[in-house]
């Protein structure tokens, strides 16, 4: 800003004296009335040029004397500031080894203190470390005591289920304790000897205190069934009073503080259609508790179990007592519908495998039509060719399960999972054809055939065509009227031709049955001498791999030995690492698992040793007590290891993935996952 003033004030007076010197050549020329214009111009001339030279000269002057103020400052600071951080970091550094001289002078002359006596008695080490070792006693209890979530991640946490049995807990208490005194009492005084008057139940309570469940998990099951693992801990309040009249003399027993920790399966077998959906549960101990104790009280206020060796003696008893009612195999079988919602037990199994269809747009609908018109409706051909199909089938009516659903003429279900139902030799198989979106209207033929006749065609896998026929494909139309009394027709008259229809669609029906029948084998004939294969479908053809499954006692066993139980073992082979070489040569390896006379066999992998298989098989009638699983390796017809595993093992742990060495060879070992489920027509095993 004084720049710019400096440069005004001095264009002004540059003006102003311009100014002053025209009028005095001015003032001049009047006097002397004589005026030389070429001077004058050359003087205006000469005085702008001059006023432009002194403004440039000026700010130049202005500018660089600005330039070199800054410059010097710049220069100035660096060197105060440089020679002041020097300065400063001389002292500093001096500061800090003063200041370290004295600490560590202080630190070697120092006291120890109480905590760092106490840590280093106890192996902590110094300040500086964080590891915190724990001894024997601490490791145990915590494993004792700690919820099973924090030992095993397929566990899962129960908090919401935990709060619905606090708030329940009141009326399960009363349900319980009612329960227990109307089932129990009964039973304690058919065992009453003579000398003992009366027994029950003076008092029940299982106190304020709910059970919490510290781990939960289910497992998968071919079965129609579902299975829970559930680890329960419980310090409970409880309150039983039995009381004893012997000779007429009161005896009460009152049993307190009981402390369990145990870990319960529980088994929802089977279940059914029918609200609740549950027919009854099974419950049993997959161990001994790990915590068991209570206080057992006498007339006069006396703990019994406070008795020297009275304690050690009485929890003896009760656990053998436990083990021989309640411990894997054993369950206690709880009914929740009438008759546990079950029929009577099954003696064998059918698996069931769909492969595809054929002419399923040849339906019902599009029968009568070709039939009536004696042609094809090729619009109403193509219609029916993109409709959306599945089946129903069952043995049992309350259990019906179904097909995923397909489109086309020839719909195809490989790759889907195989099915399973319960059976006898005697029990029908249904399926039946429907369409996807109208199931309750849409019949498109069923097929029936007894499970005795895939038996019959010998043991193993047998695939057959079989053809959907529809119920009213061979019934005829009834050529009878009814008769109506505004027709003049009396009572007498209408009910004896309403008997008539009657009789007549009794015996239509009866006729259709036997013509579909007779159809239904004439087709398994041309089936059994074209090996599978129907040369012309007039109807929706299914092809099935049906293999029936004999469920009764292995051979083994003697007839009358009921102590065994039949179970299904599912085998999922996934890989096998660091392989045999066979003669220098990367071996071609292919595993043959063999288990209660059966045997599988999975794909040859090619130059590898590390094949990758991923394939899943599936074990029937299996005793876990005597058949054992055997694996083996083989490439180029040479042995690469075996691998035999106890069945026990799995049945008792219900699930087992692991990899496992192979025996009999240097190196090598199979990954496998292991799954063991107890079959319908089970049999409990004693115990050792």
């Amino acid at each position: 800003m004084d720049l710019v003033r400096d440069l005004a004030r001095a264009a002004r007076t540059r003006v102003r004296t311009t100014v002053v010197e025209n009028a005095s050549t001015i003032i001049e020329l009047d006097r002397g009335r004589v005026v030389d214009a070429t001077a004058t111009a050359g003087a205006t001339g000469r005085g702008t040029v001059g006023f432009v030279m002194y403004v440039v000269v000026y700010l130049a002057r202005t500018i660089w004397g600005q330039i070199a103020v800054a410059v010097g400052t710049i220069v100035l600071g660096f060197a105060m500031g440089t020679t002041c951080a020097r300065a400063t970091r001389s002292d500093g550094a001096k500061w800090m080894r003063t200041a370290m001289k004295k600490r560590m002078g202080r630190q070697a002359t120092r006291e120890v203190t109480w905590i760092e006596k106490k840590r280093a008695e106890r192996g902590l080490g110094g300040e500086d470390e964080d590891e915190i070792t724990f001894h024997e006693d601490f490791k145990e209890t915590f494993s004792t005591h700690a919820p099973i979530w924090t030992k095993d991640s397929s566990y899962s946490r129960a908090h919401w289920l935990n709060r619905v049995i606090d708030g329940a807990w009141p009326y399960i208490d009363t349900g319980v304790s009612k329960t227990v005194k109307e089932s129990v009492e009964p039973i304690l005084r058919e065992l009453l000897p003579t000398w003992v008057t009366w027994i029950g139940f003076e008092k029940f309570t299982l106190g304020p205190r709910a059970p919490t469940i510290t781990g939960i998990r289910s497992h998968q099951s071919h079965m129609e069934n579902s299975i829970l693992d559930i680890e329960l801990s419980w310090a409970s309040d409880c309150d039983v009073v039995v009381t004893i009249y012997v000779f007429g003399v009161r005896f009460p027993v009152t049993v307190r503080g009981l402390q369990i920790k145990m870990l319960a399966q529980v088994t929802f077998d089977p279940l059914v259609d029918v609200i609740p959906c549950l027919g009854a549960l099974e419950a049993c101990l997959m161990e001994m508790p790990e915590i068991l104790d209570f206080r057992l009280f006498i007339p006069g206020g006396v703990d019994l179990l406070a008795l020297p060796f009275v304690h050690r003696t009485v929890l003896k008893i009760v656990r053998q007592s436990i083990g021989e009612m309640l411990l894997y195999p054993y369950k206690l079988h709880i009914p929740i519908m009438p008759a546990s919602g079950i029929q009577a037990a099954s003696t064998g199994m059918m698996r069931i495998r769909f492969l595809n269809g054929k002419a399923f747009y040849k339906r019902r609908n599009y029968s009568k039509l070709s039939r009536k018109r004696g042609k094809k409706n090729s619009r109403f051909t193509q219609m029916l060719k993109t409709d959306s199909y599945f089946i129903k089938y069952w043995t049992r009516e309350q259990r019906q399960l179904s097909t995923p659903p397909r489109s086309g003429e020839t719909p195809s279900w490989e790759g889907t999972a195989d099915a399973f139902v319960l059976c006898d030799r005697d029990t029908p198989l249904y399926f039946r054809l429907l369409k996807e979106g109208a199931d309750r209207i849409s019949n498109y033929g069923e097929i029936q055939i007894m499970c005795g006749e895939i038996a019959d065609r010998g043991g193993g896998k047998v695939v057959i065509e079989l053809p959907f026929i529809e119920p009213s494909f061979y019934k005829e139309e009834c050529p009878l009227e009814y008769l109506a009394a505004a027709d003049g027709y009396s009572y007498e008259e209408i009910m004896d031709r309403w008997a008539e229809i009657t009789a007549w669609h009794a015996k239509a029906d009866a006729g259709a049955v036997q013509a579909r029948t007779k159809y239904f084998y004439r087709c398994l004939e041309e089936m059994d001498r074209r090996k599978g294969v129907i040369s012309k479908y007039r109807h929706p053809t299914l092809a099935l791999e049906l293999e029936y499954i004999d469920t009764g006692a292995p051979d083994e066993l003697d007839d009358g030995d009921e102590n065994y139980e039949l179970g299904v073992l599912t085998v999922e082979v996934k890989e096998a690492d660091n392989l045999l070489r066979v003669d220098s040569q990367l071996p071609n390896p292919m595993a043959t698992l063999r288990c209660a006379k059966q045997e599988y066999c999975t794909q040859r992998i090619l130059k590898s040793s590390h094949p990758k298989w991923n394939e899943r098989y599936v074990f029937y009638n299996v005793v876990a007590e005597i058949d054992p699983l055997e694996i083996e390796i083989t490439g180029f017809e040479k042995s690469l290891g075996r691998v035999v595993i106890d069945t026990t093992l799995v049945r008792l742990n219900g699930l087992i993935s692991d990899r496992f060495k192979l025996q009999d060879v240097s190196k090598g070992e199979v990954l496998l996952e292991l799954s063991y489920t107890p079959m319908a027509a089970k049999k409990t095993i004693a115990r050792p």
